[in-house]
């Protein structure tokens, strides 16, 4: 598996995955509570309104702009945006996903408190269990944080 992260890809991709919540109205970004199926819709674009804007600017590698659009994305193609039955879900997408969860999860956000890093683990697993994430990318985060 080892030879298949690379880690300049997925430091840049995390540096730039939500770009695309630029485009998104501060009044969906910044709401308490749940937001409702239509502001759901517009906020789940974000991924790939920063991949549009990232590629039309140039100076991004494609694999990149790739995770940067993918990263709310799972492997059996439930996640956004849509992917046909040929979408692999790779490792380093894998990672940047974790990693994007953990820090939604731990960090205080208008619609939810910050939850404690085992909280986040905890809720993590779960995506483990229903086969959503490796087992070994859990693990290396675990062991990071």
């Amino acid at each position: 598996m080892k030879h298949e992260i690379n880690l300049k890809n997925i430091q840049q991709a995390a540096m730039l995955h939500d770009f695309g919540k630029v485009f998104i109205p501060k009044e969906i970004l910044n709401k308490k509570g749940a937001l409702t199926p239509e502001e759901k819709k517009i906020m789940d674009l974000h991924s790939e309104l920063g991949y549009e804007l990232l590629k039309q600017q140039g100076g991004v590698r494609e694999e990149v702009l790739e995770l940067i659009k993918y990263h709310h994305q799972n492997p059996d193609g439930s996640g956004y945006p849509a992917v046909d039955k040929d979408f692999r879900f790779g490792i380093n997408l894998q990672i940047l996903k974790v990693a994007d969860m953990f820090s939604a999860l731990t960090e205080e956000r208008p619609y939810h408190k910050a939850y404690t890093k085992e909280e986040a683990l905890e809720i993590i697993y779960k995506d483990v269990e229903d086969g959503k994430i490796l087992h070994e990318v859990y693990e290396a985060l675990k062991k990071s944080v």
